[in-house]
């Protein structure tokens, strides 16, 4: 007597490990974003002839999204959200340095975390407060639409 041992069909499953938040991911182009219900935005919305953006994501044709801007109410794998002081951004994330507009940290080597301050401030004290959360890939097209 013989068994016959079939293995049956495995499905392929697409993994997206791309980072991002939710559904929205750093890379995806404005067709993927779109499809899946994630922006209404098109590449006529307002914008350079290459870029389009609002205050969640900007988008560009050459390296696909660029920028996500966390809801006030999400926080980063590390708990930081809108409200923690930058001394809770540099304990979190000890590589983080100052620039412009509040603390960068390097998450990933293509992705920083822009941790905004108040508009109003030059210098950001460990007590100031986090007031926007960006997610950036490093390599952007992209830099000044709709910051």
């Amino acid at each position: 007597m013989t068994a016959t041992v079939t293995n049956p069909p495995q499905a392929v499953v697409k993994v997206d490990d791309r980072l991002g938040y939710g559904g929205l991911k750093l890379g995806m182009s404005l067709e993927e974003a779109r499809a899946a219900g994630l922006t209404d935005l098109t590449w006529n919305s307002a914008g350079e002839k290459d870029c389009v953006a609002d205050g969640k994501v900007a988008i560009s044709r050459k390296h696909g999204v660029e920028r996500i801007t966390l809801p006030a109410e999400a926080k980063t794998s590390k708990g930081i959200g809108v409200g923690s002081t930058f001394a809770e951004v540099k304990r979190a994330y000890p590589n983080a340095s100052e620039y412009r507009a509040g603390w960068s940290a390097q998450v990933a080597d293509n992705a920083v975390y822009a941790f905004v301050g108040g508009i109003k401030l030059v210098h950001f004290a460990d007590t100031d407060h986090v007031v926007r959360i960006k997610l950036t890939a490093t390599t952007v097209q992209c830099a000044m639409a709709f910051l």
